[in-house]
């Protein structure tokens, strides 16, 4: 009972709460001021970018419309959270926890906030490697853009914005795209893909407080393959999103309810997965002088369900999961300019115990040092699913807990960071069932980012090993991505090194060479037109990544804009 009735005091503290009148300025950032942010490293880009934040490494089983996990910081696949507008937007229908960016249309978003390492006292769950925030603003811009490019992909996005009476708008976005696509594993057949998203938003102004609105759509249409070329596999993913949220500066009431659904087929067979998950957001920042309380609860319902049968393997799911979360941040700027920031989350998880996350962070004059913890929930699937295979999952599962130690440095274009971390309990396959893991995993790197007014350079370094000191797959020591730009062209140099990797064939560790693509780009802004094109992979290099899975070679894309 004192759960709700902490709930409860926390969703109307707002309401009876005095706070000095200021100027409204709506942040999408989770924080409780905007001070926090310069206290952990993060990165905010437009969407076509997100391939060059080394420290981000997304892997995709083939090009787009397949299957694709992300590595943030060397953690693991199902250790990057997925927010929109700051709430967790997670499918826990994934039986490791994994979520798919490559299945979400960040073309639809503004912008993307890319937050490295743990942010457990602000996000709660499942934020161990760091959090990837899709933010949207509603405008007034309206435009229509058309791209052909090759394996005949044509992709259309409309936008249409509009005011009224300088206090609401209404902004709807609509993107197709299709493409025959290549054979991702040297057949015969392409594996063509089909996607179709919207966005309808609004924001509407009242008396210094805004009321925000968005419903999102995705589907996903995709031939796949497994480990050889199949013919008649294919995958169509919705996902369905609706959001409300109440704001101002110090206050925040935000509600969103998204639906994951994925229908696997395979000569009419299919697997079936569907995760619904609700939450509720409130918090509250008291502001005096330079000192920012924020007082916030974050209350979660998930439905999972799930039946298999292709290929004769049947598995199973059918679970609720509820997760009441509490959480305290305070950031204050003192007279000799040190700024320090300190949280505490508080989640009580409705299928294990209670736990507590923290984080301690401060800066001054460019140098910024943190300590933070994050844990990482056992899915459903891993705690109750089974199979006919023996498979029986283990309900006395706890979490996968991490510890993250960072320093750096962020001046005059410059932005360098050391890091080490530390996680406990990961969670591994032993007969039939899982157990989590006594020894300790560790992560270490450093990053090193360079803009300059032609120039631009990103660049990370990364160690990540299990318990037993064996190098995890598929997250390369280095990545670096080099830009150079020059009125409307720019060249983009990326290089992905040497990893350890399975062989598709015979899924024994095998090592990986590493690969370096050059992009060259061109955009150009005629009246209301914006004319681009672009050629990836211009040397025609042939790779696969991960293992058994191809990408694309040389392809162009040419595109023209008009804003109206």
């Amino acid at each position: 009972m004192s759960k709700y009735i902490l709930s409860l005091f926390i969703l109307v503290l707002p309401l009876i709460a005095k706070a000095d009148p200021l100027e409204i300025t709506i942040y999408a950032f989770r924080n409780s001021s905007d001070h926090q942010s310069k206290t952990y490293s993060y990165d905010v880009i437009v969407p076509k970018e997100i391939s060059l934040v080394p420290s981000v490494n997304i892997v995709t089983n083939g090009t787009k419309g397949q299957n694709s996990s992300t590595f943030t910081r060397g953690t693991n696949s199902n250790h990057t959270l997925l927010t929109f507008n700051g709430i967790p937007i997670k499918d826990h229908s994934t039986t490791g926890g994994a979520d798919d960016i490559g299945q979400h249309n960040i073309d639809g978003v503004d912008n993307i906030e890319i937050i490295k390492g743990p942010m457990g006292t602000v996000y709660g769950p499942n934020s161990i490697g760091g959090v990837i925030n899709m933010i949207t603003y509603p405008n007034e811009e309206n435009s229509i853009e058309h791209i052909i490019g090759s394996n005949n992909k044509n992709k259309t996005n409309i936008k249409l914005g509009t005011n009224f009476d300088n206090q609401h708008i209404l902004d709807i976005r609509l993107s197709l795209e299709d493409s025959d696509n290549i054979s991702i594993q040297n057949g015969d057949e392409k594996d063509p893909y089909k996607t179709k998203d919207y966005i309808i938003q609004t924001e509407s102004f009242f008396n210094g407080k805004i009321l925000k609105t968005a419903i999102m759509q995705t589907d996903n249409f995709a031939h796949i393959d497994g480990s050889s070329d199949l013919a008649n596999y294919t995958s169509d993913w919705t996902f369905n999103n609706q959001y409300i949220s109440w704001q101002n500066n110090n206050s925040e009431y935000t509600f969103n309810n998204s639906d994951h659904k994925r229908v696997y087929n395979k000569s009419g067979t299919k697997d079936i997965y569907n995760s619904n998950n609700k939450t509720l957001l409130a918090r509250h920042t008291f502001t005096k002088d330079n000192n920012d309380l924020t007082l916030g609860t974050e209350q979660e319902i998930s439905n999972v369900d799930f039946l298999t049968a292709i290929d004769g393997y049947t598995s199973s799911v059918d679970k609720e999961r509820t997760n009441h979360g509490y959480f305290m941040n305070y950031d204050g700027l003192f007279d000799n300019g040190v700024l320090l920031h300190t949280g505490i989350r508080y989640d009580t998880p409705s299928t294990f115990d209670n736990i507590y996350t923290y984080r301690v962070g401060a800066h001054k004059n460019g140098v910024r040092l943190s300590y933070s913890t994050g844990f990482k929930s056992p899915t459903v699937y891993e705690m109750y699913g089974q199979n006919n295979y023996g498979f029986v999952g283990n309900s006395n599962l706890i979490p996968e807990e991490s510890k993250t130690y960072e320093i750096g440095y962020q001046k005059n274009g410059y932005n360098f960071a050391i890091y080490k971390t530390e996680i406990d309990n990961l969670l591994k396959y032993s007969s039939n069932t899982y157990v989590n893991d006594t020894s300790i995993s560790h992560i270490k790197g450093l990053e090193f980012d360079y803009t300059g007014d032609w120039f631009q350079n990103k660049f990370s370094y990364n160690i990540a090993e299990d318990g037993t000191g064996k190098v995890m797959l598929r997250r390369p020591k280095v990545v670096n991505n080099t830009k150079f730009f020059y009125n409307e062209y720019s060249l983009n140099i990326n290089y992905y090194g040497e990893h350890k990797d399975i062989d598709a064939s015979t899924y024994a560790r095998k090592d990986m060479s590493a690969i370096t693509t050059v992009d060259l780009k061109y955009s150009k802004n005629i009246s209301s037109f914006d004319v681009f094109a672009t050629l990836n992979n211009v040397f025609d290099e042939d790779y696969q990544k991960p293992d058994g899975y191809n990408q694309l070679g040389r392809n162009f894309e040419i595109g023209i804009k008009k804003t109206f």
